[in-house]
């Protein structure tokens, strides 16, 4: 089973979402293989009661210690702050474009003041 039929199954039977960063994971590592064997993948992550999956409110449910680690894979994507710097020297204009990963956990910037001075800046 490809990876997108795997996500797409757990979004309609399972009371969690997998994502794809977490199977590719599961791949890296060795527990599946590419072409995902579902009743594998279910009896690593599902719970079971007597060879049988558990359901709740007619989905099943998902082993509460495995919740943590799918969390850590999310798909969201962090956003990005895109700084350009216009730099003149004599007839000759430069401009850089830098390209920052912004974590919204950052409460600090560092900028950068004439020559070689750096400034340390509070984010609101």
């Amino acid at each position: 089973m490809s990876i997108d039929n795997v996500v797409s199954w757990y979004e309609k039977n399972v009371n969690y979402r997998l994502t794809k960063n977490f199977l590719n994971f599961l791949i890296k590592i060795g527990i599946i293989k590419e072409d995902v064997n579902l009743e594998l993948l279910n009896m690593f992550l599902l719970e079971y009661f007597e060879n049988e999956p558990i359901k709740e409110n007619n989905k099943f449910k998902i082993k509460p210690n495995r919740i943590p680690i799918i969390d850590k894979f999310k798909d969201a994507k962090q956003p990005e702050k895109v700084n350009k710097t216009v730099i003149k020297k004599g007839p000759v204009t430069i401009t850089k474009t830098v390209t920052n990963k912004v974590s919204p956990k950052n409460k600090f910037k560092i900028e950068k003041i004439g020559g070689k001075r750096l400034k340390l800046v509070k984010l609101k």
